[in-house]
């Protein structure tokens, strides 16, 4: 018999719907619940494009105005900027993109992963690189080669539209991520179902019995916002993110091989060293991130695992 607070979860959702979402669900299941990460869940990551475009905005602004004239710090600490600008040009700004990349990849945020690392450094070096295609049309009309750059002039103007492109494909991708995973519990079983873009995808079923503990942390401003995790950790080590510590800075392991000690260092390399630690998993696809009042829905499982349980127990008792 399932509990009242069992049942006022029930009577929130259409069972059919959920199963159209979930058609793995047998029809012995009966659907208690279903989520998704909230918005707020993902807010780092759209903080994360609006940190991208302000860098490329900035850059942009210090060639279109001239530096303000007064007396105070901010004009002070406005005018050194706008000169470091100047005096650094495009490598500058590659150089700062670069320090971005590589405090957010080294921080171990929720935003560190590979692909939005590797978003930030493709962002850091399409200046770059459209600069050097500019050098090498001119040095080719020097020397009589017929290169040509296909691209107009390049100049600071090109930040502007390159950091709205760069923020807008960011916060889209990241739209598209965030709905990407769904969740379901039934009476039976919890379902993550991960479906990004067509070509991640994933589904994992959790019967109750096979949960060894639960562990529910929304952050503070997920406190206030109502949002958190709830992690199911199981014997078979999903929920569980088995990390070494290392805060150190230097060259990652596998670059420390002879074979290796003979390249360069590359840029990939270096952004690729991260802060270590021992963690439950955070990826949205090995626990139920970033839902709606995850401390009540920690109280659903565990309703629903005791349930289960007498359930079992009673049975044991008739056999």
């Amino acid at each position: 018999m399932m509990s009242d607070y069992i049942q006022d979860f029930k009577s929130k959702i259409d069972p059919d719907t959920v199963k159209s979402v979930f058609p793995e669900i047998t029809d012995s299941e009966t659907p208690v619940w279903q989520g998704s990460p909230s918005f707020f869940s993902m807010a780092d990551k759209y903080i994360l494009a609006i940190i991208i475009f302000t860098t490329h905005s900035v850059f942009f602004a210090a060639e279109q105005f001239n530096s303000p004239e007064g007396d105070g710090q901010m004009y002070f600490i406005l005018s050194l900027v706008r000169s470091l600008i100047d005096i650094s040009g495009t490598m500058g700004f590659v150089f700062v993109m670069l320090i971005i990349a590589k405090i957010n990849h080294y921080a171990n945020f929720s935003t560190s992963g590979k692909w939005t690392t590797s978003w930030i450094i493709i962002s850091a070096l399409i200046p770059l690189i459209w600069y050097a295609a500019d050098i090498l049309s001119t040095l080719s009309g020097l020397v009589g080669s017929d290169f040509e750059n296909p691209l107009p002039d390049w100049n600071y103007f090109w930040f502007l539209p390159l950091g709205l492109f760069s923020s807008l494909v960011m916060a889209s991708l990241t739209f598209l991520y965030q709905h990407a995973f769904h969740y379901a519990i039934t009476d039976k079983r919890i379902h993550i179902r991960k479906s990004f873009l067509f070509i991640d995808t994933s589904v994992h079923g959790i019967s109750f019995d096979k949960i060894e503990n639960l562990k529910a942390n929304p952050p503070i401003i997920g406190r206030i916002l109502g949002y958190g995790n709830v992690h199911i950790l199981t014997a078979s080590g999903l929920g569980i993110q088995q990390e070494s510590l290392d805060t150190g800075i230097g060259i990652p392991e596998e670059l420390t091989s002879s074979k290796a000690k003979k390249t360069p260092l590359s840029v990939f390399a270096w952004v690729s060293k991260q802060r270590r630690r021992s963690s439950v998993a955070q990826d949205p696809s090995d626990c139920l991130y970033g839902i709606k009042s995850p401390m009540k829905i920690y109280r659903l499982i565990n309703e629903l695992m005791d349930t289960n349980s007498n359930s079992s127990g009673n049975n044991s008792d008739l056999i």
